[in-house]
């Protein structure tokens, strides 16, 4: 009883305590969600800008001072007789090593600088730094770059691809992103070459958080950069499939700045073009990000919930305890007036509502025993004499029904007596048990012999096609119960649960210990009952008007034996059958009624 205030008492507690600041937190938490999506946005936005910076400096800016060296008419006359004439002239000669300072100053500057080509069209040399030579193209280890640059677009003015390059046959390829610019000056290609592996690392220092990733778009719509290995399994997805096609066709705006789930996993996604690069610079920022922004106040909200919680339990357990120990007094004092003695000294002081309202039931306790003693014993009269009534009410259209069997059975039988007599013997034994004594208890093991042999008279009757299991705790046999307690629940059941024409009629009955009770149920295999039928019989069985013999008598001698809490339960499901349990205290009937005499005086 303790632990059911306490836990009712703990509910209320968590209604107008944790409830309310749950919904505090979770607007709070919506709110707070909602702005770290936003400032997501802003970091995508703010990053790719400084991505698209650093794209600049650290590329751009190299093919635009060889554009603007090469404007220097001594020095693209001097590349033009380089690739032009085996042999240099002096002035040729100053301005190769010039080119080679340049080549050598940008490799050693950035590590990521593969080579750098020098070509002018419609020659068949060009200038490498690689190893700083006039190079010929029909010979040269590389000659995928002058396929690329001659399919090149004529209107575009930068183009970046990735591919890969193997310098020795003995070593192992390198896979490098190569940008392609048209000279300004002359009609001709800057080619910087730039190792992939050593780029990527430049290009992940610069990204705002360690989970956003970007891809690398060329003008085609094929990848040829990632900042994260774990990029190049979304190279054939079907979101890369639409930025290439969104490319393609200008629609590209159309995917930036929107949520998508990529391999199970939420990405928010913005595009950027570099009018520089002529590049289109992907950025993705995983949803872990924003685990990672709440992760905080998620860990404060839940200490907050659980301080909150503990406080709740301690008040519910403080204040149930104290209720509690005023009831214990309560019943003492009852205890004590049920005994006769003296009740003055049970009086306490005022100091708090609980001994105000103790002393105010003690005084109408002591003002009202007498009227109430006179009222219980009078109602105690009026139960016995309606229980002596219900229970001398037994079906009259059983014995009926069984004369009829009996008399169809001679007819059949034609002489031969042995099915007939067993059936009058058990007959005899059904109507002397039912007509007995109604108020003498009996063992559980009598009311299950008694219904044994009611149940061969019905397995007759529906011509031997009743099957019953009794699955029975032996250790309650001998438990003392009153007379007819489960003959009306199969009497219902081959009534009203039976359907026309039912090959086989299954029956189980199971009575098991529980402890202080003994529960009881009978289960068919009946035709069911609606829930709303259940609900009608329900108000049938417990209304003080009806005059029905079956349940209805059965549920008031429960209810009169043992209390309201001991009435009928029912169960069931239209065409799988019905069961009805009830479960009665392990004492005798006889003296459950006394002690509640004995209560009520």
């Amino acid at each position: 009883m303790l632990r059911k205030y306490f836990v009712k008492r703990a509910r209320w507690n968590f209604l107008i305590m944790i409830v309310p600041t749950l919904l505090i937190f979770i607007f709070i938490g919506l709110f707070f969600v909602h702005s770290q999506r936003e400032d997501i946005k802003k970091d995508s936005v703010r990053s790719l800008q400084s991505f698209e910076d650093s794209l600049e400096a650290s590329i751009f800016n190299m093919g635009y001072q060889l554009d603007a060296l090469m404007s220097n008419t001594s020095f693209s006359l001097a590349l033009r007789n380089l690739v032009d004439n085996p042999e240099m002239r002096q002035n040729d000669q100053i301005a190769f090593r010039m080119l080679k300072y340049f080549f050598h100053s940008y490799e050693t500057s950035y590590s990521y600088i593969h080579s750098i080509y020098l070509y002018l069209d419609d020659r068949d040399r060009f200038l490498t730094s690689d190893p700083g030579q006039i190079a010929n193209i029909a010979t040269y280890y590389d000659q995928e770059w002058y396929g690329t640059y001659q399919s090149m677009d004529p209107g575009e003015r930068v183009y970046t691809n990735q591919r890969w390059v193997q310098r020795y046959t003995y070593g192992e390829p390198t896979e490098i992103i190569s940008i392609f610019y048209r000279m300004t000056y002359m009609d001709g290609v800057i080619v910087i070459n730039v190792d992939k592996g050593e780029y990527g690392k430049l290009l992940r220092s610069v990204l705002l958080s360690r989970h956003q990733k970007v891809m690398l778009f060329n003008s085609k719509g094929d990848v040829v950069c990632l900042t994260d290995p774990e990029l190049e399994q979304f190279e054939s997805d079907a979101f890369a499939d639409s930025i290439r096609d969104g490319i393609l066709t200008g629609m590209e705006e159309a995917l930036k700045e929107r949520w998508v789930n990529l391999q199970g996993e939420h990405y928010y996604v913005n595009i950027l073009y570099s009018g520089y690069l002529n590049l289109y610079e992907v950025s993705m920022t995983s949803g872990e990000q924003l685990l990672d922004n709440v992760r905080f106040f998620l860990l404060m909200a839940c200490l907050i919930l659980l301080a909150e919680m503990g406080i709740m339990f301690f008040l519910a357990y403080t204040y149930t305890k104290r209720t509690f120990s005023y009831i214990e007094e309560c019943v003492d004092i009852f205890s004590a007036a049920e005994r006769g003695e003296a009740l003055d000294s049970h009086f306490r002081d005022s100091n708090d509502e609980y001994a105000l309202i103790l002393n105010n039931v003690i005084r109408l306790y002591l003002s009202n025993s007498r009227i109430q003693m006179d009222l219980m014993e009078k109602q105690h009269e009026n139960e016995m004499t309606e229980m002596r009534a219900l229970q001398l009410q037994i079906n009259p259209h059983f014995i009926f029904n069984t004369m009829q069997t009996l008399d169809f059975e001679a007819i059949k039988q034609l002489g031969i007596h042995s099915e007939l007599h067993e059936m009058i013997q058990q007959l005899a034994l059904v109507v002397k048990y039912a007509l007995s004594e109604p108020m003498e208890t009996v063992t559980l093991r009598m009311e299950l012999e008694y219904l044994r042999a009611y149940l061969q008279i019905q397995n007759v009757r529906f011509n031997n096609n009743v099957i019953t299991y009794f699955d029975v705790d032996d250790s309650v046999l001998d438990q003392k119960v009153f007379r007819l307690l489960l003959q009306p629940v199969l009497e219902n059941c081959f009534e009203h649960g039976i359907e026309p024409g039912q090959e086989k009629i299954l029956t189980k009955i199971k009575i098991f210990d529980r402890g202080d009770t003994i529960y009881f149920a009978v289960v068919d295999n009946g035709v069911g009952i609606s829930k709303e039928d259940i609900q009608k019989l329900y108000e049938r069985i417990n209304s003080h008007t009806a005059r029905n013999i079956g349940l209805t008598n059965l549920n008031r001698r429960l209810i009169l034996h043992y209390g309201p809490e001991y009435g009928l339960r029912i169960r069931s499901k239209l065409g799988l059958g019905t069961e009805i349990s009830f479960v009665i205290p392990k004492v005798d009937p006889k003296t459950v009624t006394e002690i509640k005499n004995d209560t009520k005086n």
